[in-house]
């Protein structure tokens, strides 16, 4: 009943308060929401060619609050921003960083989740294992994969500055230079282990983080009515222990290596 009662408000809050962008969704019928093609465990593809994961099932739950359908709008990293500039879609939900830089073109709303870089490795390669000091020692003969534009290859290029950094669209590509052993380390996400690691246990990551970093939802600078929104809608699913199911499902019980 408590979390039956919450979304009300987030309904009301919806449909009374809040009009100019959240009135244009409505009126429209479907939520159009920005992705890249994979980034497990918070979106990817089943084998029955159907859209699962964290954000996924976050992003169908707002749809339902606002009584529309929802369409995820799959677009190349490093071009989501501007995608998002030129009205391709509402907003960004996938697993992007909040960052100064980013804030000079979208507002961000409150966090929905922390995380942080990390290496990834290749014990079969490196069966004593790999460090962050291993990879400065070795200087311009270190190769290391990172997805373009990404947080990971700001990371990379911050602190291996001599490293061959190698930019590749999505992740999935990126990581498969440390699968066949042609890249000595991907920098990513510290949650993709969790689905890689299925799939290739031989994939390792360092004990540390390089940094740590929190997740947001990426909105146009003058649609403060969609941001507000989401940001109340942020707050109940945190209070009501959503985000927690979502990351116990997804994070921990579903084996994406299926």
């Amino acid at each position: 009943m408590k979390k039956v009662f919450v979304m009300m408000v987030v309904v009301i809050l919806s449909m009374v308060i809040f009009g100019g962008k959240i009135e244009e969704i409505q009126k429209r019928g479907v939520l159009l929401i920005g992705q890249d093609p994979a980034y497990a465990p918070f979106y990817g593809v089943n084998t029955k060619g159907e859209r699962i994961g964290y954000e996924v099932e976050l992003a169908k739950m707002m749809a339902d609050v606002l009584g529309v359908k929802v369409k995820f709008v799959i677009t190349n990293w490093d071009g989501i921003i501007p995608a998002l500039l030129a009205d391709k879609f509402d907003f960004i939900l996938a697993g992007m960083t909040i960052t100064p830089e980013r804030a000079l073109k979208v507002n961000f709303t409150t966090s929905y989740y922390e995380t942080g870089q990390i290496i990834f490795y290749n014990s079969d390669k490196y069966p004593n294992g790999l460090t962050e000091n291993d990879l400065k020692k070795m200087g311009n003969k270190a190769k290391i994969a990172v997805q373009l534009g990404t947080t990971g290859e700001f990371a990379a290029r911050k602190f291996f500055p001599e490293a061959k950094i190698l930019t590749f669209e999505t992740v999935d590509a990126a990581a498969y230079q440390i699968i066949t052993k042609k890249a000595d380390a991907m920098v990513f996400d510290e949650l993709y282990y969790g689905s890689i690691s299925k799939k290739y246990p031989a994939i390792k990551t360092t004990e540390n983080l390089l940094n740590k970093e929190k997740l947001g939802i990426a909105v146009k600078k003058e649609n403060i009515d969609l941001l507000l929104w989401l940001n109340t809608f942020i707050e109940c699913v945190k209070t009501d222990g959503t985000l927690d199911q979502l990351k116990q499902k997804w994070m921990i019980e579903y084996d994406w290596g299926e």
